[in-house]
């Protein structure tokens, strides 16, 4: 008997310590959770906000270019003024408080504000970055305003007259300002959104934005690491306030500049709190209880060698065991049609013990009227004897709520006849209501996310409709400007040699930018034309092709490999113009090369999915910059090497992605280059990828 209880109670205390142990490993998976959602949150917000912060440096950037186009136009003057407000009046009020243009040595000459005190601005970095060349927007440091002392940077472009560095254009951007813009993102007081400079300068913080001010994050963040990785995520306590956070990034094309979401532990953690604390006193609690329990059936068995009388009392603590689980056992006898019920069952049906005795009929008026008629055919059952019956079904309480209860029991048969029922009934009413919140949650979630693919799905559609407008819109100056260098050409005979040249100059880079437009509005165009899917025969394709390639230089002399019997099914309109853009790109790559040879073949066709690749032995290209080949404007040659306009790759990647298929390049210095594109054997439905 010692033994026993020595057992009872270690078991007890084991009991309690695995509950406990429980419990903390419980809070601490809820906690992991919890931080796992943070980082896809963290990540979702910061790619939304890098969407919405290149949509603003786009609008800043045409807006620097309307003026720029205007002072060029008409020079310094009340219509660069008037330029200046209305470029001022399409961005967001606030965001840019002025603009600025100064000479080629940095002196102020023009101030929107009207401020006509001399300022040099020949020792900001933006200045040194556009004398040194280039005609790409830059975004500045940010430094005190030599006008008002308010921390700003600048977006700004340089001036270029007659093919000499004449100066810079920037409009000037508050910091206070745009991280008042970046707060709009509605988080915790804890969490904070920020735009870093390509060299790891604090723009703005939608928090603390004054301290952060001349601080620069420090080289170990994964986007300092990674110049080129586009987006991550890493989680560390901030640079400015320590505060520990997980932090989902995204780098903005064309600046180089990071937009940070930074969700910090506190936040996410503090409305978990009082659970964890009612959990710890929950777990302690009956921790507490199973020790006792345990001591108190340790007292019983050594006490009932002495005394059956004790015996009550061990019945009592089953009472309340049953109590702690919500579980009470019943039997019913059939011929004398009494029920019994443990003061458990009593208690979670909300009826006194004492009053009037439970009858099968009462019992069932208790049941919810739509499960009545199933429960009574299982209590009846005798088709399967000493069959364990499992069912849940709901009860209607004295005051009318509505409950839910689980019921095992066994039916006792005799001679083919129902004899007595015996089993247990549990109340399951929390862990239903927590079932069903569950499931209301992730319909919540499932509707967030296809809003936000709806919402990305329109901010595509209304890009793509304005570069094609703005594409529309920048042939007529260019027409003009084109026309009236040739009409000065042709009426200034005698003037010097050099002028000559810096007319002939404008009219090379009009007809450029010519190009250059009528390649982007194709790319606009093949990105929302229709598909109209049938059997395309590449093999003849590339052969037309060819012979066009040949006509238009017949001196040259390549050798060409087509495979016979390529097809796929595709918009025949569409799948020309990849592999135009391809064999036109080989032809002109293969230019220096002593004995060129160009291909086509087929180097796979696996899981109803064919690549096709297009191979030449030409000026080839350094794979360290392979991830810039399909983007537009991004060109590994200058203009000098080989002509074109870099927009031809990107529409290319385009149409073959409107078809299902995903395209790739490889290739080595001096050595060719090989470009392949995969395509299904299936038409491809594109609504559903962008819905």
């Amino acid at each position: 008997m010692r033994s026993l209880v020595v057992l009872v109670v270690f078991l007890s205390v084991t009991a309690g310590a695995l509950l406990l142990l429980q419990s903390g490993r419980s809070q601490a998976q809820l906690r992991a959770e919890v931080l796992e959602q943070a980082k896809q949150r963290s990540t979702n917000l910061s790619d939304a906000m890098a969407g919405q912060v290149q949509g603003l440096f786009n609008a800043i950037d045409v807006a620097l270019i309307q003026v720029r186009r205007e002072w060029l136009e008409h020079g310094l003057g009340p219509s660069l003024e008037e330029a200046a407000r209305d470029a001022l009046a399409t961005l967001p009020q606030g965001l840019v408080t002025h603009v600025v243009m100064t000479d080629a040595e940095g002196w102020v000459v023009f101030n929107s504000l009207g401020v006509s005190n001399r300022v040099n601005l020949g020792d900001r970095d933006y200045f040194q970055q556009h004398l040194a060349g280039g005609d790409r927007a830059v975004i500045g440091q940010p430094g005190r305003s030599r006008l008002n002392g308010q921390w700003v940077f600048s977006v700004s472009r340089p001036l270029w007259r007659n093919g000499r560095f004449a100066g810079t254009l920037h409009f000037t951007m508050p910091t206070e300002a745009l991280a008042a813009w970046l707060a709009r993102l509605k988080l915790s007081p804890e969490d904070v959104v920020a735009l870093i400079a390509a060299d790891g300068n604090i723009l703005a913080r939608s928090v603390g934005n004054a301290e952060a001010m001349g601080q620069r994050i420090p080289d170990d963040r994964p986007f300092m690491v990674a110049s080129t990785a586009v987006s991550g995520l890493y989680r560390e306590r901030g640079h400015v306030d320590q505060v520990l956070r997980t932090f989902g990034w995204h780098r903005i094309p064309g600046s180089g500049a990071v937009l940070v979401v930074g969700i910090s532990d506190a936040g996410v953690l503090r409305p978990l709190e009082p659970l964890f604390q009612r959990s710890s006193w929950i777990a302690a609690a009956l921790s507490v209880l199973i020790g006792a329990f345990g001591a108190l059936i340790a007292v019983l068995l050594w006490r009932v060698a002495k005394s059956q009388a004790e015996a009550g009392e061990s019945e009592e603590r089953l009472k309340e065991a049953q109590q702690l689980a919500h579980l009470g056992n019943w039997e019913y006898d059939v011929a004398s049609d009494r029920l019994y019920w443990s003061d458990e069952i009593y208690r979670i049906f909300g009826m006194d013990p004492l009053g009037e005795p439970i009858t099968l009929a009462r019992y069932m008026a208790c049941v919810h009227p739509e499960d009545r008629k199933p429960m009574t055919a299982l209590y009846r059952d005798v088709s399967q004897p000493d069959k364990l019956h499992d069912a849940e079904h709901r009860i209607v309480m004295p005051d009318g709520q509505i409950k839910y209860v689980r019921e095992l029991w066994v039916n006792e048969c005799k001679d083919g006849q129902l004899v007595r029922n015996r089993g247990t009934l549990q109340d399951i009413d929390k862990i239903h209501t927590a079932q069903l919140a569950l499931k209301q949650l992730n319909g919540k979630l499932e509707q967030r996310v296809e809003e936000r693919t709806r919402e990305l799905g329109a901010v595509n559609q209304e890009l793509e409709a304005f570069a094609y407008s703005v594409s529309h819109d920048l042939r007529t100056p260019l027409r003009s400007i084109h026309g009236f260098a040739t009409l000065l050409e042709e009426a200034c005979k005698d003037i010097p040699g050099e002028a000559t040249v810096y007319l002939q100059r404008i009219q090379h880079a009009a007809s450029r930018m010519g190009v250059l437009i009528t390649d982007l509005l194709s790319m606009a165009h093949h990105s929302r034309a229709p598909l109209h899917h049938q059997f395309v025969d590449l093999s003849a394709m590339a052969r037309e092709i060819k012979a066009e390639l040949e006509q238009g230089d017949p001196q040259r002399r390549v050798q060409w490999d087509i495979e016979d019997g390529l097809s796929v099914q595709a918009d025949p309109t569409l799948i020309r113009v990849v592999l135009q853009n391809f064999l036109s790109n080989a032809w002109k790559y293969s230019r220096h090369a002593d004995a060129p040879k160009i291909s086509l073949t087929r180097s796979e066709h696996d899981n109803g999915v064919q690549e096709f690749c297009v191979r030449d032995n030409g000026a080839g290209f350094d794979m360290a910059y392979a991830e810039q080949l399909f983007q537009p404007f991004k060109r590994l040659h200058t203009n000098q090497q080989f002509e074109g306009s870099g927009v031809g790759l990107a529409t290319v990647q385009r149409v073959v992605q409107r078809h299902g298929g995903a395209v790739r390049g490889k290739g080595a210095v001096g050595q060719g280059a090989a470009f392949c594109f995969s395509l299904p054997d299936k038409p491809f439905a594109e609504q559903a990828v962008e819905a």
